[in-house]
């Protein structure tokens, strides 16, 4: 049986020919990984996490097999214990991945999908380029919960278009997106293939040009609906993307939430500073960080947190 931290992309027959192709004879492994200092500051286990991680990096290739906790006891001199700890590590940061009975093998590097120079800025890879598939799930007219109409600025009886859809590599669902948009923006949304991505939809066909959006990224574990959308075990860890999009009135016309694998992607972001005369113009360049129940905004203390409820149940989320 795979264990959980092999990624889908890797099961079944592909994986098999990979684990074929990426045996190395031991000898051969082993003499590349460098000599460890007993007398370092360093520990152990940590000075082979490195040098396996510099490995696996420079010299291996993925579903090639690293040398299994007998060996590199062996060749160390190491309990063990160290050397788990060590290998634990690596699985841990999705770079290896276990398989009972036949050892630990390099895992594929997460997807990252960089910005086109062409892209709308509010392209964030999840459109169906490059091998992706995206999948409409349903699309119905309903009267959101509270917390979701009023990120939205909706009176309690207004109604919004709620689109949920998948993002796949072929058999194998990478994200799923729940996305609220009122109706009163995009009347006849419901008649319209939604081929596009929603934001190109609603600039090209409503003219509505989005301005500005503010995102949120947390850890989250998957709950019974996610799990099924994902085909995912229960509790397996998502990063939770939430989006509010707006005019340059300041008036909102899409609320998303988007479900990503955690151990199938990586979030890639570049930083530059801005130029000093544009500095205190520019709201983008604001940052806000929340650590436990209180909220800082470029490091001035804000706000308690309050708790935020799921998408499903409208349950408030535990605080973590």
């Amino acid at each position: 049986m795979l264990d959980r931290t092999l990624p889908p992309l890797l099961a079944g027959a592909q994986l098999a020919s990979m684990w074929g192709a990426g045996d190395v004879a031991k000898g051969q492994m082993l003499i590349k990984l460098p000599p460890l200092r007993q007398d370092a500051p360093t520990p152990l286990w940590l000075q082979l996490k490195h040098a396996l991680r510099d490995h696996i990096t420079f010299q291996l290739t993925p579903g090639a097999r690293i040398p299994s906790e007998a060996e590199l006891c062996r060749h160390f001199g190491l309990s063990r214990m160290t050397v788990r700890q060590a290998i634990t590590a690596l699985v841990n940061e999705g770079l290896v991945g276990r398989q009972q009975g036949r050892g630990s093998f390099v895992l594929p590097t997460r997807l990252a999908i960089p910005p086109r120079r062409d892209a709308h800025f509010l392209d964030d890879g999840f459109e169906a380029i490059d091998g992706l598939a995206v999948q409409l799930v349903s699309l119905t007219i309903d009267k959101p919960p509270r917390w979701i109409r009023e990120r939205l600025g909706l009176g309690d009886e207004e109604q919004a278009h709620k689109l949920r859809m998948t993002l796949a590599m072929g058999e194998d669902v990478l994200a799923s997106r729940t996305i609220y948009i009122p109706e009163h923006v995009a009347p006849s949304l419901q008649e319209i293939e939604l081929t596009d991505p929603v934001h190109h939809i609603l600039e090209d066909r409503f003219g509505l040009v989005p301005a500005t959006a503010e995102e949120t990224m947390r850890l989250i574990k998957a709950d019974q609906l996610r799990a099924a959308e994902l085909r995912v075990a229960p509790d397996t860890p998502l990063i939770l993307v939430e989006r509010v999009v707006c005019l340059a009135s300041g008036e909102p016309v899409e609320y998303a939430r988007t479900y990503y694998q955690a151990e199938r992607y990586r979030f890639e972001h570049k930083l530059v500073r801005p130029v000093p005369s544009d500095a205190s113009e520019n709201p983008l360049n604001e940052r806000r960080h929340r650590v436990g129940d209180l909220q800082s905004v470029n490091g001035v203390g804000g706000d308690a947190f309050e708790a935020e409820p799921t998408d499903a149940g409208m349950q408030p989320a535990a605080k973590g």
